[in-house]
């Protein structure tokens, strides 16, 4: 079936079809037939949704964006009320944009950032109370269901959601190192992911991307990187579902200084102090000069099967029945290891004579 058999198809859907459209999508439908000069109406009796729905098909994007959850709706169903009023107020920016890469549909759905939009606070806050928001949809091409969070097979597939700046290393600079972090749910199939991090506004004069795909990490095999001009491209020889979108910022909210100052901050952090203390020492000798991530100290959360951590992005999910039983009181031990380009990072757990769990970052130099 051809561009313009698949058009008339859906016009006949529409014509016959009961359903009004909401007035959101209305409003998003006249923006975009606003911006296009050489539009013209095609029919007096089509509803504005078909023109949608001609828009769509005719500039190459996935017409199913429409019907996907708004960013207000997904905020709802993570439950978080005071980001769905984020979502829809005036500061929001709607996008809807479409992009298939191997076996997925990735839609870039809106954005946000502010302060105080979320009814959930992170800790990183308290540094950079500013934070950016956004909404991403991921759909098989073939339009099966993912599966639902309480299948066994979820989480089976890896992705990973980051903004990337332009001009800076996105190895170095990413959802990980701007003190990101994600939710998710699943609706009707699709897997709607909510991504947050340290606000992405003051670098909206030099160009800001948004990097979806299959996968854990962000490296030289993911995306290529233009030391001379600073771009930033999908790697040719990825072999992972990858997409990168170019975000439309309001360069007027840019700032140069800010995020000069938050780029040397970032890349060149002050160094942790080491410790002696044998109390706090790592009973693993990889580590036993590790800088400890002050910050990422504090007490582990738990239910009646697992203990929790969380830092900077990275989550960690540990049995009791090992915490209690594997690990030795007095003595960090680490439970989880990551490596990139430059550093070892390592999460190690403490347990006291009392039973009390601690979690702390520790990272090291390869």
């Amino acid at each position: 079936m051809d561009k313009y058999e698949e058009l008339d198809q859906l016009l006949n859907q529409a014509l016959s079809s009961t359903a009004e459209p909401s007035e959101a999508l209305n409003q998003e439908i006249r923006y975009r037939i606003k911006e296009s000069k050489t539009m013209k109406p095609a029919r007096k009796k089509i509803s504005v949704a078909i023109i949608a729905a001609v828009i769509f098909i005719m500039s190459g994007s996935v017409f199913a964006a429409w019907q996907l959850l708004s960013p207000k709706q997904v905020a709802e169903n993570l439950g978080d009320k005071t980001l769905a009023k984020a979502f829809d107020s005036e500061n929001a920016v709607h996008i809807n944009q479409s992009i298939t890469s191997g076996d997925y549909t990735f839609t870039l759905m809106g954005i946000t950032s502010g302060e105080n939009l979320s009814d959930f606070r992170n800790s990183s806050q308290d540094i950079h109370p500013d934070r950016t928001y956004a909404v991403i949809s991921i759909e098989r091409k073939d339009g099966s269901p993912m599966p639902d969070v309480s299948d066994e097979s979820f989480g089976e597939i890896t992705f990973i959601v980051s903004p990337l700046i332009k001009g800076q290393k996105p190895w170095l600079v990413n959802i990980f190192t701007m003190n990101g972090g994600y939710s998710e749910c699943v609706v009707d199939g699709v897997i709607y992911r909510m991504i947050e991090c340290d606000s992405i506004e003051m670098f909206a004069d030099r160009g800001v991307y948004l990097y979806a795909g299959t996968g854990s990490s962000i490296n030289n095999e993911t995306v290529s990187y233009n030391e001379e001009t600073g771009e930033i491209t999908i790697n040719e020889n990825n072999k992972e579902a990858s997409v990168l979108f170019d975000l439309p910022l309001d360069e007027k909210k840019a700032n140069y200084e800010k995020a000069e100052q938050y780029l040397k901050e970032l890349l060149n952090p002050a160094p942790e102090s080491r410790t002696n203390d044998k109390t706090i020492a790592s009973s693993e000798d990889e580590f036993a000069n590790a800088f400890v991530m002050r910050k990422s100290i504090k007490e582990v959360t738990h239910d009646d099967e697992f203990a929790y951590y969380e830092y900077n992005g990275n989550k960690v999910k540990v049995s009791l029945d090992f915490l209690f039983e594997d690990i030795e009181a007095g003595v960090w031990k680490t439970v989880w290891t990551n490596e990139d380009d430059r550093v070892h990072t390592a999460i190690q757990f403490f347990k006291d004579e009392n039973g009390m769990v601690m979690g702390r970052t520790v990272k090291k130099a390869k």
